[in-house]
């Protein structure tokens, strides 16, 4: 759409350079972080040249996409000004690389104040100043102290923001371009080493079941602490990675039955299906928490790369998804006969979608059903303020997860890799 003529540009004048220091506050613009020896505050250029050209074909559409204001600010070459001031900052080095690649946006808003929001496009990996920076923070650029030092330029920044999120699908398809465009291979199948770390692994668990459930329980906060120290939390605030390769998910008393059905589901699932899924390995309580241990699924969540996903990929995950469906949906109904919609032990069902719209009920518990018919089931889902208004019935029962979404979706080179977070399947 537009491009810069000549080499990036520095500044070298050390007096300039104080005053710039001085008027942001010894702070990074971007992130708000401080000086760091791995990581140090340097003053760089908002834009990348002293000069942006745009083709003069394309003056009307570049209007269009960056709006009258800022078309005309880079037509008239503003940003060329000879004032350092409005085209420096002080940032961290990680940040304004981070910041050329439009993983930043700012918004300006009234007087000084700007705000600055991740822009998550691409992934999976990303740069450590992105993780360190709030999705959304607050900020102000100020002149107090100094009376003649100006603010950083408002349009520059809003020209690099206005095409942050283009930056960063333009190198996706760089991404996706560089990707080997080979058939994706099949999943391998299981070796005779994995065969004997399974047996390996049933033996120790075996024996560690043994334990008494109260040290197993230390053993398991002792995990969690030291799980939190090596790789820091995780999506779910439940949910913590352990060493030697587990995961354990927490839950209060009153929700253990919800673990308990996860604990079940996923034995249910190994049991009938090739669908790939974490190992069930303990289900343990004290009084006053619940710990369900499982083993680590490798891969990485379908939300922090579907972007990047080739178009043979993304094919390829249908095609796993939907023959995992169909396993899923094929898993025979042997629990609770009686009852037409159960959880995996026959039990009450934990559904977010459901206890949403519903009270908790008197004893704080907000599972629901079982339910003999289907019928019943939709009564449970009427609404107040259209009581008369329900779902059909008529539908085929079928196991299900219950929370698919692409958090709870695995993948591992362009393949679906595991299937996690069962509590809510019935």
């Amino acid at each position: 759409m537009f491009a810069h003529k000549g080499p990036t540009y520095q500044l070298h004048d050390k007096a300039v350079i104080a005053n710039i220091i001085a008027r942001d506050r010894g702070r990074c613009c971007i992130t708000g972080l401080g000086n760091s020896f791995w990581d140090p505050l340097v003053v760089a250029p908002i834009l990348p040249a002293k000069k942006i050209h745009v083709d003069e074909k394309l003056h009307e559409i570049f209007g269009a996409f960056v709006g009258p204001d800022l078309r005309d600010w880079v037509l008239s070459n503003a940003n060329a000004t000879s004032n350092p001031y409005r085209n420096y900052w002080l940032v961290r080095k990680s940040a304004a690389a981070a910041f050329s690649e439009g993983l930043f946006q700012f918004a300006i808003g009234k007087g000084s104040e700007y705000r600055v929001t991740v822009i998550r496009i691409g992934g999976p990996a990303w740069p450590p100043i992105i993780e360190k920076t709030p999705v959304l923070r607050t900020d102000h650029f100020t002149t107090q102290s100094l009376s003649c030092v100006d603010s950083p330029d408002a349009f520059a920044l809003q020209i690099m923001s206005r095409f942050a999120k283009p930056i960063r699908w333009a190198l996706v398809s760089r991404e996706i371009a560089s990707k080997i465009s080979n058939r994706v291979p099949n999943l391998p199948a299981a070796s005779r080493w994995c065969c004997f770390s399974e047996w390996g692994t049933a033996v120790v668990l075996m024996v560690w079941l043994l334990v008494p459930v109260l040290i197993r329980v230390r053993a398991y906060r002792g995990l969690i602490c030291l799980g939190a120290h090596m790789y820091g939390p995780s999506c779910s605030l439940k949910v913590q990675r352990l060493p030697l390769g587990m995961y354990v998910k927490v839950a209060s008393m009153e929700y253990h039955d919800s673990l308990a059905n996860e604990y079940a589901a996923i034995q249910l699932v190994r049991r009938h299906t090739e669908i790939p899924v974490p190992r069930a390995l303990d289900l343990v309580s004290d009084s006053d928490k619940s710990y369900l241990l499982t083993t680590r699924v490798s891969g990485i969540r379908l939300g922090m790369c579907i972007d990047t996903l080739s178009d043979d990929e993304e094919t390829t995950l249908v095609c796993d998804l939907q023959r995992s469906l169909a396993e899923l949906r094929a898993i025979p109904k042997v629990v609770a006969p009686e009852y037409a919609i159960t959880n995996a032990l026959g039990k009450a069902c934990y559904d977010y979608r459901i206890i949403a719209g519903l009270n908790i009920d008197s004893d704080g518990r907000d599972f629901v059903g079982p339910f003999v018919t289907e019928e019943e089931f939709n009564d449970t889902l009427r609404v107040g303020a259209l009581p008369h208004v329900s779902h059909r019935s008529g539908h085929q029962i079928v196991f299900t997860h219950g929370d698919l979404n692409m958090r709870n979706i695995l993948m591992r080179n362009g393949r679906l890799s595991g299937i996690v977070d069962w509590e809510n399947s019935g």
